[in-house]
């Protein structure tokens, strides 16, 4: 994420899932430490965290997940109203359409990281290739887009060893407000297949 360290970890606070942050220069690396804390289907770290909207206020935005044993890439671009973009790539298949999700292309990826033309390139070089795993096209995709992290993702370093690190938890007022939130729409949706 774009952003200074401590207005990430106000975000992940507000949030299901418990986080490492990690300061990078101008970006704030977020990896999940731990399960998330809401009830299915929002139990799944990875999936809530791809799915969760950034502010305005830390975007430019980038998640590199790897879910399912399949990469997926989310993008946040910098604006008010920009949409959040998705890459799916898929062992065997490479790059498919993100299903009921907007998709997104090289060269949006590249301008989502703020690196030149001459990364779209090399981002498209990361995902022609279907024939290899998860890890290695996130990796390469964090390379290509001189992202920070790249250690951290690949598992090389711990993020509690890195300066700056912190853990944050999420607030457990946001959870039981989350948790309320999905019981209401729940009980709504009943009502109306009722009538």
């Amino acid at each position: 994420m774009r952003g200074r360290a401590d207005s990430v970890a106000a975000w992940a606070a507000r949030g299901l899932v418990p986080v490492h942050v990690v300061p990078f220069g101008d970006w704030t690396v977020v990896q999940p430490a731990g399960p998330s804390l809401g009830h299915a289907p929002y139990d799944d770290e990875l999936q809530v965290l791809a799915g969760r909207p950034v502010p305005w206020r830390l975007r430019s935005t980038i998640g590199l997940f790897a879910v399912g044993g399949n990469a997926v890439v989310t993008m946040h671009p910098h604006g008010w109203r920009a949409v959040q973009r998705w890459v799916v790539w898929v062992p065997r298949r490479g790059v498919v359409s993100p299903e009921r999700l907007a998709a997104g292309r090289p060269g949006d990826l590249a301008r989502t990281a703020g690196a030149g033309p001459a990364a779209t390139r090399s981002v498209v070089d990361a995902l022609r290739d279907p024939s290899g795993d998860a890890g290695r096209v996130l990796a390469d995709l964090c390379h290509a887009l001189a992202l920070p992290g790249a250690r951290l993702l690949d598992g090389d370093d711990r993020p509690e060893d890195m300066d700056g690190h912190r853990l944050v938890q999420p607030g457990q007022q946001h959870v039981a407000r989350f948790h309320a939130a999905v019981d209401e729409d729940a009980r709504l949706r009943a009502e109306m297949e009722e009538d």
